[in-house]
């Protein structure tokens, strides 16, 4: 049995100035973070998919998708989607299936010598 699935892990959190949450009011409360979705086999990253940025109240917790943010957090939130980078540990299945496939091959070139 193979157990594969997708999950998001959090890649880049920023606090927003200036702003207030469109829910409860509350200043200098909110969040731009940036999770990245990716594939696994046996909870193990293969490859990661893209990324999905949410504006979020540290106040109430709403968080809102960036469909549903104002103009000027959309901005905010394109700016910290493009900064964050894609840690290299969801890489790791990718790395290990290139490092199984270049031993077998190694393997077979000594064999048949």
């Amino acid at each position: 049995m193979v157990i594969f699935g997708w999950r998001e892990a959090k890649i880049n959190t920023q606090p927003i100035n200036n702003h207030s949450c469109n829910y409860c009011n509350t200043p200098e409360r909110l969040f731009i973070q940036v999770n990245r979705l990716y594939v696994h086999i046996f909870w193990i990253p293969i490859i990661p998919l893209y990324k999905k940025t949410y504006s979020i109240c540290g106040h109430c917790k709403l968080e809102m998708s960036k469909s549903q943010m104002p103009p000027d957090l959309q901005k905010k939130a394109k700016d910290c989607r493009q900064t964050s980078k894609t840690p290299w540990w969801m890489f790791l299945g990718l790395f290990i299936v290139i490092f199984f496939t270049l031993y077998m091959f190694a393997t077979a070139l000594l064999i048949h010598k």
